[in-house]
């Protein structure tokens, strides 16, 4: 009996450590781990974060200092819209709205890509 019982508890710990190993996996994937996106991000700015998605669920990441204008698609609002950042925005800037955005989009539907300078918000 008392070596079923150990069994019973060693099979319970090794189930638990299972669970929180790959929650924290799942939780270093979405938010990159480290400080940094799973998101691509392009060496050199200035930079657009590109939503395929309703960008209205993650409207407070607008809020950030960085992001010099937002918009949604024309032809549909919740299909998609993008995030314009500030001309002398960072690296680390655009790793925390996308860690901003992936609270509410999945990862793998941002997309970080270099945008012109005349398209800036002045």
């Amino acid at each position: 009996m008392r070596d079923r019982t150990r069994r019973t508890r060693g099979t319970a710990v090794i189930v638990v450590a299972a669970l929180v190993g790959t929650t924290l996996l799942g939780a270093l994937a979405v938010f990159g781990g480290g400080g940094s996106s799973v998101v691509d991000v392009p060496a050199q700015g200035p930079w657009t974060v590109l939503v395929a998605g309703d960008l209205r669920t993650v409207s407070a990441c607008a809020e950030d200092p960085m992001v010099v204008d937002a918009y949604v698609g024309a032809d549909e609002p919740g299909n998609g819209g993008g995030l314009v950042l500030a001309a002398d925005a960072e690296v680390a800037d655009v790793e925390r709205v996308v860690r901003c955005v992936a609270q509410g989009i999945d990862p793998e539907r941002i997309t970080v890509v270099t945008s012109p300078l005349e398209d800036r918000a002045a």
